[in-house]
């Protein structure tokens, strides 16, 4: 990368041709050191950037303990199976930390007082409570969790252009932060090797792409109105390492495994990259299909191979995918969908991560199917064998009016046990992994449901000694994980989007739709949670 020229004016450093800087400034936000570290970078490689990329650390907010975390974080939910739990020998993160970041304000945006009822949200005198609440998650704050490696706590942050932060999550203060990346900045940051991943995208389709829709020219729709790109920075201070623009959105998180990083975009892309470099090893394009928020998992086969798998849109039939290809070459492995008489509707299928099974050799995801003109859907939770895509079971949760945006629940498998949520219907299931047979399921109180609001919960339960923690609409459910019973609820506030609790120690970290990051004591949830 070209060094940057500065010119040092009476009141502001302007830059006039980019790469990477460090300037040295007054610390603005959160910080407990008088200095900073600012680099700003406006292109990669020849390539410009459409924002300025500013990175700012403050290397006085590091721990100086090592905190025994693991180093990575290589796929959304942090493990195969989406169990977020975190090992840690920080005595005070053991014992239960307690703060709150406005992210979003930092970012550009505005952290809204979690108090503030949905009809003051931005837009919702015109569109009412429903899309302002799905529209706030899309574009202000963040729609999933948090991620905890390498002993700092990772979020992205929707306000444009997009952010992410580097915590020290035992004092909420910020090591480094990242704005103006290419576009909306919403899943899980994915960490290995002393590199965070971010990928951005969008949700929207321009005109061109309704035209082909009329036309019936599927194979030519594209998903994203913007930019979408993937990048890596330094996990210790930011620096940009390198990145990439993609073709369509990259809304969803990628997977690392054995150096390979591969990620799935708007344009029906499945690309693997090397991790450390961004070189491209292989590339697939599946014509008329479209990734949205379906990141990217791996299964392991006995010979080593890793399969990577994301779920993908269609606008044909069969409407939505499962795709399994070779970590190594990129060659397809296999593909899945519901079984007939089942249709996945919507964005469904493209929508939910799915969850593995490295033990039993199973891929579970859930979508909704089979649409009504009332405005009904089923929701199902699919099986497949993970080495040839088989399906072994397909089950039938409930059905309940169409949830807006993010469709289905993210999965969670714990021993022969599926956890998921059916955000139609505001509850949590509990499936044989084996079987597909029902255990229980549970209504989540004071959660509000479609059609009137946006429903949940959306995001992977966490299960954590012996208890399964769900984060949904305002509220931290605590459910006994063999009969479903609610043993108690926690009041949050704003609104939980596709989030599920990241737990070290007695601590729990969340990201919320109102643009702050938050980490509670698990005795401040449930004082009795260390008996169970």
């Amino acid at each position: 990368m070209k060094r940057s020229k500065i010119v040092l004016g009476l009141l502001a450093l302007v830059l006039i041709v980019t790469a990477s800087v460090i300037l040295v400034s007054k610390s603005q936000f959160f910080d407990a050191t008088p200095s900073s570290q600012v680099f700003i970078y406006t292109e990669y490689n020849g390539t410009y950037f459409p924002y300025t990329v500013k990175v700012v650390y403050y290397p006085g907010n590091m721990s100086n303990i090592n905190m025994s975390m693991p180093t990575a974080w290589p796929v959304t939910n942090s493990q195969q199976d989406h169990n977020a739990v975190v090992q840690t020998s920080c005595k005070a993160i053991l014992q239960g930390v307690n703060w709150d970041l406005p992210a979003a304000q930092i970012a550009g945006g505005v952290s809204i007082p979690l108090t503030t009822p949905p009809t003051q949200l931005p837009g919702a005198n015109v569109m009412g409570v429903k899309k302002a609440l799905v529209m706030l998650t899309q574009m202000v704050g963040q729609p999933l969790g948090v991620t905890l490696a390498d002993n700092l706590l990772f979020v992205e942050m929707d306000s444009l252009p997009g952010s992410i932060f580097a915590i020290n999550p035992v004092t909420g203060q910020i090591v480094w932060y990242a704005t103006g990346l290419a576009s909306y900045a919403m899943n899980n940051p994915i960490v290995w090797n002393g590199i965070v991943f971010v990928t951005v995208g969008d949700v929207g389709f321009n005109f061109a792409n309704f035209v082909h829709y009329e036309k019936g020219q599927y194979d030519q729709i594209v998903r994203g109105m913007g930019y979408g790109a993937i990048y890596a920075f330094n996990a210790t201070d930011g620096r940009l390492i390198w990145m990439r623009f993609t073709m369509g959105e990259a809304m969803p998180a990628p997977a690392v495994y054995n150096g390979i990083l591969a990620y799935t975009t708007g344009a029906g892309c499945f690309v693997g990259v090397n991790a450390s470099t961004g070189q491209v090893i292989w590339m697939d394009r599946f014509a008329g299909l479209f990734a949205s928020m379906s990141s990217v998992n791996y299964y392991v086969l006995p010979n080593g191979t890793p399969l990577f798998i994301g779920g993908f849109t269609s606008l044909s039939k069969p409407y939505g995918l499962l795709i399994a290809v070779n970590g190594y070459n990129g060659e397809e492995a296999w593909n899945a969908t519901l079984p007939a008489p089942n249709e996945p509707y919507n964005t469904g299928m493209g929508d939910v991560p799915p969850a593995v099974s490295q033990k039993y050799g199973i891929v579970v995801q859930s979508t909704v199917a089979n649409a009504e003109p009332n405005g009904t859907v089923d929701t199902m939770l699919l099986a497949v064998n993970a080495t040839n895509g088989k399906v072994l079971w397909a089950t039938n949760l409930g059905r309940g009016y169409t949830p807006p945006a993010f469709k289905g629940g993210i999965p969670l498998i714990v021993g022969d046990t599926v956890y998921v949520g059916i955000p139609s219907l505001g509850r949590v299931a509990a499936v044989n992994l084996l079987n597909g047979s029902i255990l229980w399921e549970t209504r989540l109180p004071d959660l509000q449901i479609p059609p009137s609001y946006p429903g949940g919960p959306r995001g992977s339960p966490t299960y954590y000694h012996g208890l399964l923690w769900v984060a949904a609409g305002q509220y931290i459910y605590v459910l006994n994980p063999h009969s479903g019973k609610i043993i108690t609820m926690y009041y949050v506030g704003g609104r939980f989007g596709i989030v599920n609790p990241v737990i070290a120690g007695g601590t729990m970290y969340l990201a919320n739709s109102y643009g702050w990051v938050i980490a509670l004591p698990l005795s401040q949830i449930f004082p009795d949670w260390m008996n169970y």
